[in-house]
């Protein structure tokens, strides 16, 4: 079975072609590679680099997209998990209302 689509602009005219599951591999092994990294703001600017200069500019943001969705369901999730199993916190929660507050910030004068 092909995992290759092809990618058309507004007006139905292909603009490009790209195999999914390596979206999807490139994706979760970017997540990974990043959420190894964690915290060490230099080495993730060098993945992310790195990622840029392996797919190029009409190809990142496909394989960001698969690695915000892995490293939110896959990562993430699990993390939230433990954290709230062994605290009682809930992060999920804390992120929401983190995600609130920047939507009711006045903008920068």
């Amino acid at each position: 079975m092909t995992t290759n689509f092809i990618i058309t602009d507004a007006t139905g005219m292909p603009t490009a072609a790209v195999d999914v599951d390596k979206i999807q591999d490139d994706g979760l092994n970017l997540a990974f590679r990043l959420a190894a990294h964690s915290g060490d703001e230099d080495k993730t600017g060098e993945i992310l680099a790195q990622a840029v200069a392996q797919h190029g500019t009409s190809g990142i943001g496909y394989v960001l997209i698969a690695a915000i969705k892995h490293m939110t369901n896959d990562i993430l999730a699990g993390a939230f998990d433990v954290m709230e199993a062994a605290t009682g916190t809930k992060p999920r929660a804390k992120m929401a209302e983190f995600a609130d507050m920047e939507h009711h910030q006045e903008p920068p004068c």
